[in-house]
């Protein structure tokens, strides 16, 4: 995400790509702790996913949710309890890491990255104890990423605000550096398999339980929130959404939006193809990505995705130039 601007008892009969027009992302699990800026839903035995909240009632950006601003989870086994995702503040990460501790009775072990924005890495601090803290996970990529964007308090590019307040994140401490294969990691009496993808950015990390169907999918999924495409490679992006969405019966901790069974996203993955077919369109007619999202709009087919930037239309058809002008890979 660029900018604040920039950046689900199941759903039963109501469709994903409809939350934002109710202006709310129903609860998915039984909500174990709630607060200004996002809540805590269980999910399963030693499984809890994070859904903020950033909008008010009457749809305006709740400034609240600036404490954690993505979603995340708590994964518990035996011996390790890992937090996904570390807050776009250290008071959402800490919020986390307090909730783990009352619900695990340990203190969080690792924390998984699923890749470098600020709003998924920007709070990592919060999870520290003193000079102590956890494993701080990331594949290499987004450990540079990090470096470049973020490092010294740097601004994202553009003159974007979203380095404001000023973020220094914390580093990884552990890297993934093959980032072409899935790896297991074990929690004592339950694992996860981190897979290692891209679309989002350059590179997303997914995390799959595998005693559980339930899958964390970081910001390659969206739910009722249009996509953040500012560094995207699109074309990847679909690839990894509809290898995460294969499953129907999964459930998928999305990175920004309502928590859902993969059955009630596919209109996500009918707006991805939408986008690309005008952005295709619009590219081979000419026009620059700001004239081809001028003629955009998403059909009442779809459901109401809400804008958090006026300009989403634009920079998810300035990501679609980018890979067809051989830009990016």
């Amino acid at each position: 995400m660029t900018g604040l601007a920039a950046t689900g008892a199941s759903v039963g009969l109501m469709s994903l790509s409809n939350v934002a027009s109710a202006r709310s992302f129903p609860a998915f699990g039984k909500i174990v702790d709630e607060q200004p800026f996002a809540r805590l839903e269980e999910l399963g035995p030693g499984i809890w996913g994070v859904v903020s909240t950033p909008l008010k009632p009457d749809g305006s950006f709740n400034p609240a949710a600036i404490a954690t601003l993505c979603n995340g989870g708590i994964i518990a086994g035996d011996n390790k309890v890992v937090a996904i995702d570390g807050s776009f503040r250290p008071e959402g990460a800490a919020w986390l890491a307090a909730q783990a501790q009352k619900l695990t009775g340990k203190a969080v072990t690792d924390v998984i990255v699923t890749h470098f924005h600020a709003d998924h890495t920007g709070g990592l601090s919060g999870y520290q104890q003193g000079a102590s803290g956890p494993e701080i996970i990331a594949t290499a990529t987004t450990n540079q990423l990090i470096f470049e964007r973020y490092a010294g308090a740097k601004q994202t590019p553009d003159g974007s605000d979203f380095a404001i307040p000023a973020i220094r994140p914390v580093l990884p401490t552990r890297i993934i550096t093959d980032e072409t294969k899935s790896l297991t990691m074990d929690l004592g009496g339950r694992a996860i398999r981190l897979h290692p993808l891209k679309g989002h950015t350059p590179s997303d990390l997914a995390i799959h339980v595998e005693d559980a169907p339930i899958v964390f999918a970081g910001d390659l999924v969206w739910a009722g929130l249009f996509h953040n495409y500012v560094d995207a490679i699109p074309s990847h992006l679909t690839t990894s959404a509809k290898h995460l969405l294969k499953d129907p019966d999964n459930v998928i901790v999305t990175g920004h939006g309502a928590i859902a069974r993969a059955s009630e996203l596919s209109n996500y993955i009918a707006l991805l193809e939408l986008v690309e077919k005008k952005a295709r369109a619009s590219y081979a007619a000419g026009k620059t990505p700001a004239e081809g999202a001028a003629d955009f709009t998403v059909p009442a087919s779809l459901g109401t995705w809400q804008l958090f930037n006026p300009r989403y239309y634009e920079i998810a058809f300035e990501a679609w130039r980018r890979e067809l002008a051989g830009e990016t890979s």
